[in-house]
């Protein structure tokens, strides 16, 4: 089975892909070291992936950063 690449896609369509195609993932956020994930609550935030990362046969890391 081939892992469908899904760099530089939101993490929406990246998951629906991996999902359709049968894999399992995690997601691993990346931000400056000053920022939080707390500091972007209730703005439009869109993810997106940078890093895809084979754990096992069925489970990929992604690595998304936020836009705002």
């Amino acid at each position: 089975m081939s892992i469908p690449s899904v760099l530089a896609l939101s993490l929406e369509e990246a998951s629906r892909r991996l999902t359709e195609a049968g894999f399992e993932h995690e997601v691993e956020v990346l931000l400056p070291p000053r920022d939080r994930e707390e500091d972007f609550a209730g703005q439009a935030v869109r993810k997106y992936v940078v890093r895809q990362q084979v754990l096992s046969c069925n489970k990929i890391l992604l690595t998304v950063v936020y836009r705002v």
